[in-house]
């Protein structure tokens, strides 16, 4: 496909997946889910369309060749872990590229795609569906943030994203022991995922005003203190030195404007909340620890992206945050009691993920993405071999 058609076809696979999820409906509550051993009707229609979903994002990414940034290299790092060459990657990623290699009896890069996307994106939907209030407006902000066009590249950190995502509710629920099972199922196959034991944990708490002024203390000395920073982040992940990671640095500036876009509407949302609660009021509401703990998480975010800006790869570090506006988002519009307000409020987000999606399409063919113009292995001869 040329550029243009391949924006033409990305777009309408959003709209189309998108008004799929629109179409979703949950159950009420105390509604069942089975009515005398068979499924109700709303059920069967949400997991009909749910599987609609899966299946067209999931052919599109799993038919895609050299598609993404880093798809060379993944297709011969996974040539060095079959044959026992020397790579940098994880022990899970490794012995999964030897397991089905020696399933197909060879070498075929565009199977280990495949399982990463079939993986990815079944974790991101199930997320979607127990966990968000509304699944329609997180997939929309799914789609329209690019987060699912972004799981064609680095394979191996999405999936471990998508099991962040995931293991959210655990920590809300103080189920720690699962929380710990995911994490460390995902470190197997991207170990910077092991950052969120202790960031999710701390994040789930309340913050007083003096801990989150020493946080910003803290940060601007290493900030400060940048050089030697480096260094220890070099010794704990030696294999970025003097690679091209080294040139990544720096936050997304669009991200954070995003996460602090987000946070605006945070602080808005609670003062007008305020206004007519009291703080032990607006404290006491169901959904609140469940706000606060997001907000936190996304101020973690902003504060990753400004002031470690010079770490190696650091919008991926700031995105094991940030990928907690897919829940923010929709807990903040569900719970604006007055609908005028909503309405506008909706509108507004609407606009402004629409635009955000419109320009991330137009850079979509930049090295770092690199995920224009489409092409697929069906209708390709060429390919790599090693």
């Amino acid at each position: 496909m040329t550029r243009g058609v391949s924006v033409l076809f990305y777009l309408s696979i959003a709209a189309l997946t998108c008004g799929m999820a629109y179409s979703v409906h949950p159950c009420q509550a105390g509604e069942p889910v089975w009515d005398c051993g068979r499924r109700t009707r709303r059920s069967f229609q949400n997991r009909l369309l749910a599987a609609g979903i899966f299946c067209i994002l999931f052919w599109v990414s799993a038919l895609r060749f050299d598609i993404g940034n880093d798809y060379g290299q993944y297709t011969q790092t996974a040539h060095e872990a079959y044959v026992g060459g020397y790579v940098v990657t994880e022990w899970g990623f490794n012995q999964l590229v030897r397991l089905l290699y020696w399933i197909v009896g060879g070498e075929c890069y565009e199977l280990v795609f495949a399982v990463f996307a079939f993986a990815t994106l079944a974790i991101f939907l199930k997320a979607f569906a127990r966990q968000s209030v509304s699944f329609g407006q997180t997939f929309f902000l799914f789609m329209t943030l690019g987060l699912y066009f972004q799981t064609f590249n680095t394979v191996r950190y999405y999936f471990a994203l998508s099991v962040a995502l995931f293991s959210m509710k655990y920590v809300l629920e103080k189920d720690y022991l699962k929380f710990v099972f995911w994490i460390v199922l995902a470190a197997l196959f991207h170990k910077s995922v092991l950052l969120v034991l202790p960031v999710y944990w701390i994040a789930a708490f309340s913050w007083k005003r003096w801990q989150i002024a020493a946080g910003l203390a803290v940060s601007a000395a290493c900030f400060l203190g940048k050089g030697l920073v480096l260094k220890l982040a070099l010794v704990l992940y030696p294999s970025y030195r003097n690679t091209i990671y080294l040139e990544e640095t720096g936050g997304s500036p669009i991200s954070i404007l995003r996460t602090l876009a987000v946070l605006v509407l945070y602080v808005w949302f609670i003062r007008t909340q305020q206004g007519r609660l009291s703080r032990e009021e607006l404290r006491a509401q169901e959904w609140y620890p469940e706000l606060r703990f997001y907000a936190q998480l996304n101020l973690l975010a902003l504060v990753t992206g400004t002031f470690f800006y010079f770490l190696p790869v650091v919008t991926r570090i700031s995105y094991y945050f940030g990928v907690s506006q897919l829940f923010m988002v929709p807990l903040i519009v569900q719970n604006i009691k007055e609908e005028k307000v909503r309405r506008k409020t909706v509108a507004i987000i609407f606009a402004a993920c629409v635009l955000y999606f419109v320009v991330f399409l137009l850079q979509a063919h930049e090295d770092g993405v690199r995920i224009l113009p489409y092409r697929s292995w069906l209708f390709e001869t060429e390919r790599y071999t090693y």
